[in-house]
């Protein structure tokens, strides 16, 4: 009996010793990985995080080159560092600087942009160290105008100083340097349109650029060869020649008017999807149609009868200056046969023809 317990007492620790073992080989091979860290894992191929330590001594390095770059007239190496010192610290005061270098630059709206940001997100304190920021933000806006751009067809590209500044309809007004500027406005299966708009500073411009199919209408360019001409399309004044309009395909009737010419007319037939010039030759009207031309046959015609009235008319005959009679004492007269020669003695009671003026028609004589 004693010994049948002793035997179970030495089989006891060598069942447990047994079950400890078999119980080690079931477990799984990944439970001997340790815990990953807290975040995850890092992904196959991806670089490891840098520590904070790191991108701090980095995104300092970034404005410090950014500072030297400005101070050193380098405008876009200075805003390349700002905007990397600014994707890893996100501090206010590099909207600032981004802002002042894209200023320099000249691209005013987004330095507008950078400032306002600056303006909405920095403290009280930081603002305080740019005492004249309302004066900045108030002159970039002076230098910048909105412009919104309408159209008939979704999904056209439209462009402004040959750069897509987005698709229609656009979200909202498009911010540019004030001037002078180029939009267009094109999509797939219609005709491109254009037109040159004036932008003020500080104003909002809206422009209206519909689009026509290149399956049912067809381009129409007037050209004149004189300037200031006036055109007309089937009756309907379009403008002042040169001029480009989309028109229904099919035969239209072009008229070209100016002041000083003859009114030019054509018939024209344009093609779906395709185009057609016209260029008039404006030529000099006939002089008779002149104005001057019939004042001036006015007036001789008016001379001709005032010279025809005073020729028929009958008017009395001069009776001279010189009385009748005869002459009481010798006189001596000058006659038109006396040439360098003494006068003639003119005896008494001779009669003695008056001498006129030169050019002067003698009057009727009676003695």
């Amino acid at each position: 009996m004693a010994f049948r317990i002793m035997l179970k007492r030495a089989k006891a620790p060598a069942c447990v010793a047994m079950g400890l073992a078999l119980a080690l080989s079931a477990t799984p091979a990944t439970a001997q990985v340790p815990d990953p860290p807290p975040g995850g894992a890092p992904q196959s191929g991806a670089p490891a995080a840098q520590p904070a330590d790191e991108l701090s001594a980095k995104a300092a390095a970034d404005r410090k080159a950014g500072d030297q770059a400005m101070e050193a007239l380098r405008y876009t190496d200075a805003l390349a560092a700002y905007e990397s010192a600014y994707a890893i610290t996100s501090d206010p005061a590099l909207l600032y600087n981004m802002g002042r270098a894209l200023q320099a630059l000249g691209r005013f709206p987004d330095a507008l942009e950078k400032l306002e940001a600056f303006e909405r997100s920095a403290d009280a304190g930081l603002k305080a160290r740019v005492p004249r920021l309302a004066k900045l933000i108030a002159d970039l806006r002076q230098r910048v105008g909105s412009l919104t751009v309408r159209t008939n067809v979704a999904g056209a590209r439209v462009l402004v100083r040959n750069t897509v500044v987005g698709r229609s309809p656009l979200p909202a007004p498009v911010r540019l340097n004030a001037g002078t500027a180029e939009v267009e406005v094109e999509a797939d299966g219609y005709f491109p349109a254009k037109r040159t708009v004036q932008l003020p500073g500080g104003t909002d411009v809206t422009v209206t650029m519909d689009l026509f199919s290149r399956e049912t209408t067809g381009v129409l360019s007037v050209s004149a060869s004189s300037a200031g001409a006036e055109v007309l399309v089937d009756g309907r004044r379009l403008g002042v020649a040169p001029l480009e309009t989309n028109v229904a395909s099919g035969s239209h009737r072009v008229m070209v008017r100016h002041p000083d010419f003859r009114t030019f007319e054509t018939s024209v037939v344009v093609p779906a999807g395709g185009s057609r010039a016209v260029t008039a030759n404006l030529q000099n009207p006939s002089v008779f149609t002149r104005w001057w031309f019939w004042g001036g046959v006015g007036a001789v015609a008016a001379a001709g009868v005032v010279v025809a009235i005073a020729a028929v008319s009958e008017r009395p005959a001069d009776s001279g200056s010189i009385a009748p009679g005869q002459l009481r004492t010798s006189t001596q007269v000058a006659t038109p046969s006396m040439h360098r020669g003494a006068p003639r003695q003119v005896e008494r009671g001779s009669r003695v023809p008056r001498q006129l003026p030169m050019g002067v028609a003698p009057p009727l004589f009676r003695f």
